[in-house]
């Protein structure tokens, strides 16, 4: 019995499951804003979003966050933008850094 071929619906899929797994593993499945061992349950965030597609699942624009962090709580990228950028250039100087500069490039693509 042949191997299914992947599907582009399946293709994305694994990679963005790759992608979630990259980022979670190096982060030791611990949330980077509070330290909590978040196991099972890590979310993967994008910081550039994932609709940029050039760094869709580049490992440098990721980083692991507990629910919370992730989505609800007042300091979370997704209610607190502004906090988040400020957080990551504070505590994450190196990856702070490397997202200004892929936008930088990113910005010189799309002018």
């Amino acid at each position: 019995m042949k191997p299914r071929k992947l599907t582009k619906k399946g293709l994305i899929r694994k990679q963005k499951e790759e992608w979630m797994n990259a980022v979670r593993e190096r982060d030791n499945y611990t949330c980077q804003i509070c330290g909590k061992d978040c196991s099972k349950k890590a979310h993967s965030h994008h910081i550039i979003p994932r609709q940029i597609k050039e760094t869709r699942y580049d490992i440098n624009n990721g980083i692991t966050l507990c629910f919370h962090h992730h989505k609800v709580g007042s300091y979370s990228p997704h209610q607190n933008a502004l906090w988040f950028a400020e957080w990551l250039r504070l505590n994450k100087r190196e990856q702070y850094e490397y997202i200004m500069n892929k936008l930088h490039e990113l910005k010189k693509v799309f002018i």
